[in-house]
């Protein structure tokens, strides 16, 4: 037995307004997810959703949406098959979520995730079609108005959205496939000593084994809009993941607790995975990170068979502050994320 909520999303300065978005079980039994504007957290529950108990314990086995993108000022339509097969394996593997969600993105991009408090999981990403809508069935209230006048008003009531369009434009059109694209990785934690002379990491001898820190768990949220807090260790074998937006930490050292938290940028780490992946997204990587909590010592790489050497993550790339039994014990030079930042 298992229930959840129907819900949607869009990206951060990307809204969407959804004209009909339909779930279709066996029997053309339909869930409409309807009369939202989607914006806020990519992959995040918006918080108007469907509730209906006909069908808490069956999985949708399509999908039909007609959306538009209010930055674009288009309109699309995408109608396919849910792996439902998928969905399924999630749930027989006790990886529980309280919400199926659909998120709308420009150029026609449709993303699909089960999502729960600890774990998102993204079950696909598609491509809906522009199409032409008439604006009666759109906003019967006021049928009048064009597709123009209905993004406009969107815009100019959302500053933050108005300013972004007027500064920066239309986003590149392949920025949001890159989002999603998956690649394949695990964290590789490792504590070590870092010789400044020598400018390398040296082992923990025999002797230190007792103050060497243990790692307690890894949380991460990522660009393709999932997340994972199960703890469970499953972030430290090979899987599919998107590339990182923050990263949280925990170890300790005896009685002393630890806490590390990475802010990725956005263009920053895109550059990174693209270079070192390249074509074969396939390629599987040890993402390091290496500590030395001692020195306040941190870096983060890449490494896969065949290689030299790891290939460093620029510490320009991300932002880092480290916390000692709940006091802060360290924040790298660029940080400048707000008080309570760290609360995720």
């Amino acid at each position: 037995m298992f229930s959840y909520h129907l819900s949607g999303c869009s990206y951060e300065l990307a809204p969407s307004i959804t004209n009909k978005c339909l779930f279709v079980f066996d029997g053309n039994g339909t869930v409409n997810v309807y009369d939202i504007i989607n914006e806020g957290n990519w992959g995040k529950p918006y918080p108007f959703f469907i509730d209906d108990d006909n069908f808490y314990n069956q999985i949708p086995s399509k999908i039909l949406i007609n959306w538009v993108s209010v930055i674009e000022k288009k309109n699309y339509l995408l109608c396919c098959e849910i792996p439902r097969l998928q969905i399924e394996q999630l749930i027989s593997n006790s990886h529980c979520f309280s919400d199926i969600m659909v998120g709308m993105a420009p150029y026609g991009g449709v993303a699909l995730w089960t999502h729960g408090l600890h774990k998102s999981t993204l079950i696909a990403w598609m491509h809906g079609e522009e199409t032409q809508v008439e604006m009666t069935d759109f906003m019967p209230t006021n049928p009048t108005i064009t597709l123009d006048e209905l993004c406009d008003s969107y815009i100019n009531n959302d500053p933050i959205v108005k300013q972004n369009l007027a500064t920066n434009g239309l986003p590149p059109r392949d920025l949001f496939d890159n989002y999603m694209k998956q690649f394949t990785y695990r964290y590789l934690p490792l504590f070590d000593h870092w010789d400044e002379d020598q400018e390398k990491w040296t082992k923990y001898t025999e002797e230190e084994q007792e103050v060497k820190p243990e790692l307690d768990y890894i949380e991460e949220a990522l660009y393709d809009g999932t997340h994972d807090k199960l703890h469970d260790g499953g972030l430290l074998n090979f899987h599919e993941a998107g590339k990182p937006k923050k990263l949280a930490v925990k170890w300790h050292i005896k009685k002393s607790e630890y806490s590390a938290y990475f802010w990725f940028d956005d263009a920053a780490i895109r550059a990174v995975f693209d270079k070192f992946y390249g074509a074969h997204p396939d390629t599987k990587t040890d993402f390091i990170l290496h500590f030395d909590p001692m020195k306040n010592e941190y870096q983060l790489a890449l490494y896969r068979l065949g290689l030299k050497e790891p290939l460093p993550i620029s510490k320009e790339a991300y932002q880092l502050i480290v916390f000692k039994n709940k006091f802060e014990h360290y924040r790298s030079e660029n940080y400048d994320q707000p008080h309570g930042a760290w609360i995720w």
